[in-house]
């Protein structure tokens, strides 16, 4: 095994589980505050990279201020599909039955096919990206690897993001508002909070985030397609299972867990086969899952119910 190759594999595997783990946050909040499993995660990371692509390829506007306008729209995207979709099914109920989460999950599957079908119609299924925008030097050399300056710009934006995510939470009346809905919203609503603001908040961060990781996802990449959803959605759902449900921190720590495994083992199988290492290296991260559901299926940040 040539060491070098190695260590490639698990810096870029590293650098891709900080994006695969902020990417999560929005849907560990959401699923957690209001058990709405968001089915439309990669249709919402595609609307992130869409909206930068268009704004820099249509208009000329800096992929940096692409990225903020991407965020916004995702904020206003939460906005809209809380009252459109979430509010009737979810907004004045304190306990969540099955028969709720159902129909949520039907309605976020809904929403789902509607935008990809969408993306589909208006982008294609041609690569489109920033080109040959790069914010600096197009390359660095790190610890002997050479990595692309947008994967580090991406990176340093999700741990700021999540850092900032966290304090929020962990230090603000509104945020530590939705962990008292998130652990017990009847409790929550007898001392005070309103269920139905906190639920809006919370659709209109997890939604905004999840868009705002879309533009991280193609500095990443280089470049998306609408299929890039299929990759991002169930990897989203192994991480949220991992980290904990609802937690943020538990997001970022299992992101980067899957994206070490996912380098480490395409090195291994690679040796054996190197035209299928990327996708049986994918896999690994579904058997983690299935070996964290038997084993801790609370994760590694969450809480045993």
């Amino acid at each position: 095994m040539d060491v070098s190759i190695l260590a490639i594999n698990l810096v870029n595997g590293f650098l891709w589980g900080i994006i695969l783990g902020f990417a999560a946050v929005g849907l560990t909040l959401l699923w957690g505050v209001m058990k709405v499993v968001n089915l439309a995660q990669g249709e919402a990371i595609l609307m992130g990279s869409y909206v930068a692509i268009v704004l820099f390829s249509q208009y000329g506007i800096s992929p940096l201020i692409g990225g903020l306008v991407a965020l916004l729209v995702g904020l206003a995207a939460g906005f809209l599909i809380y009252w459109a979709l979430l509010h009737k099914l979810v907004g004045k109920v304190e306990k969540i039955t099955l028969k709720i989460e159902m129909s949520t999950l039907l309605a976020m599957f809904a929403l789902s096919i509607a935008l990809l079908n969408f993306y589909y119609y208006i982008f294609g299924s041609e690569p489109r990206g920033f080109g040959l925008w790069s914010i600096g030097l197009p390359f660095i050399r790190v610890l002997g690897t050479t990595i692309r300056t947008n994967i580090l710009l991406a990176d340093a934006l999700a741990l700021i993001s999540v850092t900032i995510v966290y304090l929020f939470l962990d230090r603000t009346i509104l945020g530590k508002s939705i962990r008292a809905v998130m652990q017990d919203a009847q409790a929550a609503s007898l001392v005070g909070i309103n269920p139905v603001k906190i639920k809006l908040l919370t659709t209109v961060l997890g939604i905004g985030l999840t868009v705002f990781s879309g533009f991280m996802v193609l500095l990443f990449e280089a470049s998306v397609t609408p299929e890039i959803a299929y990759k991002y959605a169930p990897l989203g759902f192994v991480v949220v299972v991992l980290g904990g449900l609802g937690s943020v921190v538990g997001s970022l720590v299992a992101g980067i867990i899957i994206g070490i495994i996912y380098g480490l083992s395409k090195v291994v199988v690679s040796i054996f086969n190197p035209r299928i290492s990327d996708p049986v290296a994918l896999s690994t991260a579904f058997i983690v899952l299935i070996l964290i559901l038997l084993f801790k299926p609370e994760g590694i940040f969450g809480r045993k119910r």
